[in-house]
């Protein structure tokens, strides 16, 4: 992951750092709570990206290639790239269960 992206979207892991230096009993709490949030942001987005293809869809079937057709199409693709970093996010979440067990005992 390039350096900027890894600065910007490394705050998950510095946040639960902090919580296992600060209050260790509750690092677990910070970890779930962390995949709620990434869960509501993915199904938020993809629900957008799901209107946002539809709305493409529908472009494209009434004025075949069009501005219109190419502009929804372009806000359907980031809002499912931002899905998918959503998701790629829990996974990284869930993987961070063990990390923060070996950290509080």
């Amino acid at each position: 992951m390039p350096p900027f992206l890894r600065r910007t979207f490394d705050y998950r892991r510095r946040y639960v750092d902090a919580i296992i230096e600060r209050a260790p009993n509750r690092a677990t709490l910070a970890v779930v709570a962390e995949i709620a949030r990434l869960s509501f942001a993915a199904t938020g987005s993809a629900l957008v990206a799901l209107v946002l293809w539809l709305l493409t869809a529908g472009a494209w079937a009434r004025d075949g290639v069009s501005l219109r057709s190419f502009a929804f199409a372009a806000c359907a693709v980031a809002a499912t790239f931002c899905a998918l970093f959503a998701c790629l996010g829990i996974a990284h979440g869930a993987r961070d269960f063990s990390r923060v067990r070996r950290a509080v005992r």
